[in-house]
């Protein structure tokens, strides 16, 4: 029988990991909103307000991590306590966790990277 804190430990080492992807991640998906949305608005106007940008960039990313710490929560309840029990299964629900999270991230993008292909078409 493994001990709760073992769960816990393995989960928030990985947490920087997950912190950088999601910021990379992030990085690309606000590059490519104001990059590709600047060309579609008319000179002087900004395609998002800068601050706005900022507020829902910070709130996802406390929403992120909120959700990142259900991974070891729901663990230490399927196991109930036993992390042994789920310890083999970390790692693919980690990958799984990272990739759903990384598509998220990046999902704006791709609304925006169509808007801007039917514009430069008109």
């Amino acid at each position: 029988m493994r001990r709760p804190w073992d769960a816990i430990a393995w989960w928030e080492i990985r947490r920087i990991a997950f912190n950088a992807a999601l910021l990379v991640a992030g990085a690309v998906t606000v590059l490519v909103v104001l990059g590709l949305g600047d060309s579609m608005v008319p000179p002087g106007e900004d395609v998002v307000e800068p601050s706005l940008l900022f507020l829902l960039g910070a709130a996802y990313a406390v929403a992120a991590n909120i959700f990142y710490t259900l991974g070891w929560l729901t663990e230490l309840l399927w196991s109930a306590g036993d992390t042994s029990r789920t310890a083999a299964q970390r790692p693919r629900v980690f990958r799984l966790g990272m990739i759903v999270s990384i598509l998220l991230t990046l999902a704006p993008s791709v609304p925006m990277l169509l808007l801007w292909l039917v514009h430069r078409r008109a």
